[in-house]
């Protein structure tokens, strides 16, 4: 967890119910602001998570599991003009306890026996906390169009330059008057 997050929720492991409990996080408009200029988008109107949330192995791992729907405005890649999207994203995040999980200095290391086939990569649960927030923001930039399109927007490619000929040795005429040897109009011997 970073100490400035743009959509934070953390959650103590210990204040969850020990059955599955389900959650709806929405950001504030002032949110959804800060997510947009962190995801250098045009705008960000609505983010909303709505999660369930289940804790296992004494409080050691968390599996929140639903859907992320968002609102957003991003410009062309063609015109530079507004385009809005509509993100409807199924979401399965993972929390592990920070001592399943060892950091190295640019990556998070944990063992395969932590993880079952088609696991999501685990964030961590810091001294029992854990943000949700910040894994679903994670997941909206991951969601985003990398290439929004207008579906009007028509790509011009540039105009071909001419070719030109290659220049002429102006040399050339000569070269065959002074030496009698055959060349080409490039002054090149044949």
């Amino acid at each position: 967890m970073t100490a400035k997050e743009e959509f934070s929720r953390v959650f103590q492991v210990r204040k969850l119910p020990k059955e599955a409990h389900a959650v709806t996080l929405v950001a504030t408009p002032e949110e959804c602001a800060a997510l947009a200029a962190r995801l250098g988008i045009l705008s960000c109107e609505a983010v909303r998570a709505e999660l369930t949330l289940e804790v296992s192995d004494g409080g050691r791992r968390v599996d929140a599991r639903g859907r992320l729907t968002a609102q957003v405005t991003q410009a062309c890649v063609v015109t530079l003009e507004p385009v809005p999207e509509t993100i409807d994203e199924p979401l399965a995040l993972l929390f592990l306890d920070e001592s399943l999980i060892e950091t190295g200095a640019d990556e998070m290391v944990f063992s395969d026996d932590d993880l079952d086939d088609g696991e999501p990569i685990p964030d961590p649960i810091v001294r029992g906390a854990f943000d949700v927030g910040a894994a679903v923001s994670e997941c909206l930039a991951l969601a985003l169009d990398p290439y929004p399109r207008r579906p009007d927007a028509v790509f011009a490619a540039p105009a071909a330059e001419p070719v030109e000929e290659p220049k002429r040795n102006p040399f050339a005429s000569l070269e065959v008057l002074r030496g009698g040897r055959d060349t080409d109009t490039d002054g090149n011997e044949t």
